[in-house]
């Protein structure tokens, strides 16, 4: 599909606004002001004034009141039993990134991603399973990695063989779940892998390439969700582009939000860290989840935290973190936690009821990641808990 087919131009009222082909016509909500039909991305819906005005805007307004997203985390390292720790003994620390940096990849890693690649069936891989839980769980938006751990893309892609479709599965789960999402309200946001986001002569023209076949195949999207902020703190000068990056994003899909971890240059629409959001203090009735939080609180002190959370102090915030018991957040279980391990305990509905209470009393989103099992079914223990969450938020509303 190319740009002239994929972007329309229609009028509302006397606005003109140019919004991506494929999105649903929508009545205007109560006390929005409008008397015509307003075509718009369905997740969207309830937003139609503001959308005829400003689709950024209206997006930006839609989730600040999204509240819960449903994070997923699925690749070629969920065969493994361990996941990332698997993965990673197996390549000798090589995590598959491809062949843009250095211009090859080691025998090793070639042979591990290969026969993972073999493998990849993704049998139970149910998109509208999974989009069912979200809405079950009082979840408004699903975001998923496009490429992780072994970087199998999974969508449908010009820059590499090396993909879903091509696999034993021959799916294209982007638009499986793309298409899921359409039909339920849900917003989809696209997690790309953390060299993305790099503008150096290596990686620009790869990275556009794969940002405006995303935003042009598969409707209206969400957002799109860059990891990597740890290397841009390192090499800040591979990123000089990036605001380029962002308005490219913005001029494919207009309501389309930003996030780049816990941000980067201050054009991002939202920042995602990891776990916790600092300063706001938190006490934890967990004392390892304790500890945890306060070594974490010294370390962003120590890289001038302080100084840039002036910089996003004004911009929404979502606290993205695991159904897995991880080290990082609870101070035990495996130093991952976003990829499958079957040595992982999975938290309970108090405990996530918990964390959204956390995130609510901060004025942050949750977006809670559940890592997929091999065959791309989730979790038992995942599913049992988010139902029960839904009930309790649906008996007495979100907590915080």
């Amino acid at each position: 599909m190319n740009r002239r087919d994929f972007l329309k131009s229609i009028t509302v009222g006397t606005v003109s606004v140019v919004v991506p082909a494929g999105i649903v016509d929508a009545e205007p909500s109560a006390g929005e002001g409008l008397k015509c039909n307003v075509n718009i991305p369905s997740y969207l819906k309830g937003f139609e004034g503001l959308y005829g005005e400003d689709p950024h805007g209206a997006a930006l307004q839609w989730f600040k009141d999204a509240k819960f997203g449903l994070f997923i985390h699925y690749c070629l390292a969920s065969l493994l039993p361990r996941g990332k720790e698997d993965f990673l003994e197996m390549t000798g620390g090589d995590e598959g990134r491809g062949t843009l940096e250095s211009g090859f990849e080691s025998e090793k890693t070639v042979a591990v991603k290969q026969q993972l690649f073999k493998r990849f069936s993704a049998k139970k891989f149910d998109a509208d399973f999974i989009a069912e839980l979200a809405v079950s769980a009082r979840m408004r938006y699903i975001t998923i990695t496009t490429q992780h751990l072994g970087r199998l893309y999974m969508y449908r892609t010009k820059v590499t063989d090396f993909t879903s479709l091509n696999s034993p599965a021959k799916r294209d789960l982007v638009a499986e779940l793309a298409k899921a999402c359409e039909k339920r309200n849900l917003g989809l946001f696209l997690y790309v892998p953390g060299e993305t986001p790099r503008t150096d002569e290596k990686y620009i023209e790869h990275n556009r390439t794969i940002l405006r076949e995303l935003l042009t195949q598969y409707g209206p999207i969400a957002g799109i969700w860059f990891d990597g902020i740890g290397d841009y703190h390192k090499n800040p000068q591979l990123y000089s582009k990036l605001s380029e990056t962002y308005a490219l994003v913005r001029s494919l899909q207009p309501q389309c939000l930003i996030s780049f971890k816990d941000g980067a240059i201050g054009e991002e629409d939202f920042i995602s860290p990891e776990h916790f959001l600092f300063p706001t203090p938190i006490k934890w009735d967990n004392e390892l989840r304790q500890a945890s939080w306060e070594r974490k609180f010294e370390r962003w002190k120590k890289k001038n935290g302080q100084e840039r959370q002036k910089l996003f102090r004004n911009i929404p915030a979502e606290i993205n973190t695991t159904m897995q018991e991880c080290w990082n957040r609870d101070g035990v279980g495996a130093r991952g936690g976003w990829i499958n391990d079957v040595r992982a305990r999975h938290l309970t509905a108090d405990e996530v009821m918990e964390l959204l209470a956390k995130a609510r009393a901060q004025n942050a989103n949750l977006l809670l990641n559940t890592g997929p099992l091999g065959d791309g079914s989730i979790h038992p223990d995942d599913i049992k808990a988010l139902r029960e969450v839904g009930r309790r938020i649906r008996r007495n509303g979100f907590p915080g």
